[in-house]
């Protein structure tokens, strides 16, 4: 009989994934969030990315992709409650020094190792925030996990999404910085992203601007069909950038029902931090738009506005 890569049981009872594709406005929850009642500090899981997109590509079996996930979770959660691995780095969104309760994680520097540490992993009522990308892209294969989470999945307006991925580089990037920049292809001797598998030619011969909208058309258009056939799924608080930081509280609260928690003085902080609520500069999309107008075809800036007809009308058909 063939084998099969297998795992331990999930030692956390409670993940928060605070999820959505790249520039959604994910770091800004990441620093709000974990200043709630009953959370560990935020860590990054660029892996599980990884893990999704070769799943999808089929790269990988489905057996080691939910084992390699779950090992290496577990071994996170282990890792934090014996005060390994610790992030210091100031400008990082994960950084202990960032969370309201960062003396926990120096009194953990001498908790001792093996079960002990894994048995109050075990028995923490915590959350454990993940700050993640694409899982809705991925979602079908991503619950087969059957991992203890909840999801927060965050939208934003096409336009500025697009024009925010433009600004960072990612038209040219993902073939030209030696940085580590998410799942690359190889074809023709030349690196391209995942999300385009397929469709190298295509996008090899867009500009910038184009790469760009090529890219967030489809993986806003795959998480919003994932996304539709969950929208009773109790696991998931959708919430926009936009409504966000104007109505802060609003969905502070929302957060805080959706997770069974409350704010501390450290949340009204990280709001204030955040300079949230704030008004959204709609004026500053439209500029962004006539840029985009200006250089992408037009069939292209049609699609991304009918796009953002549809979000601005009720997110996609996602809420009532």
């Amino acid at each position: 009989m063939k084998s099969k890569v297998s795992h331990s049981k999930i030692f956390v009872k409670n993940y928060l994934f605070i999820d959505g594709i790249s520039r959604t406005g994910k770091m800004m929850l990441s620093r709000i969030i974990p200043t709630l009642n009953k959370f560990e500090q935020v860590e990054y899981v660029e892996f599980i990315e990884y893990i999704l997109a070769a799943l999808h590509l089929k790269k990988i079996s489905f057996d080691f992709a939910k084992s390699f996930t779950i090992q290496t979770l577990n071994e996170m959660s282990y890792n934090k409650y014996i005060g390994r691995k610790q992030n210091i780095k100031p400008s990082d969104v994960t950084n202990v020094k960032n969370f309201y309760k960062d003396k926990i994680y120096k009194i953990r520097l001498n908790s001792p190792e093996g079960l002990r540490a894994i048995n109050l992993v075990k028995k923490s009522k915590n959350y454990f925030p993940l700050m993640s990308h694409d899982i809705m892209t991925h979602y079908k294969n991503f619950k087969k996990f059957d991992l203890n989470y909840k999801v927060i999945q965050i939208y934003r307006n096409p336009f500025d999404v697009i024009y925010s991925w433009y600004k960072r580089g990612w038209g040219t990037r993902f073939q030209t910085d030696p940085q580590p920049v998410g799942l690359l292809l190889k074809s023709n001797n030349k690196h391209y992203p995942w999300y385009v598998a397929k469709k190298e030619k295509v996008w090899q011969n867009l500009n910038a601007v184009e790469r760009c909208a090529f890219i967030v058309i489809n993986i806003t258009k795959k998480s919003i069909n994932n996304h539709k056939l969950e929208k009773t799924n109790k696991k998931i608080l959708t919430l926009t950038y936009e409504d966000f930081i104007q109505n802060t509280y609003k969905n502070i609260n929302k957060i805080c029902k959706f997770l069974n928690t409350t704010i501390t003085l450290k949340t009204k902080k990280a709001l204030k931090k955040e300079k949230c609520p704030k008004i959204y500069n709609y004026e500053n999309t439209l500029k962004k738009k006539m840029f985009i107008k200006s250089k992408v075809k037009l069939k292209t800036y049609n699609s991304i506005c009918e796009l953002e007809k549809k979000y601005k009308k009720n997110l996609y058909n996602l809420i009532k």
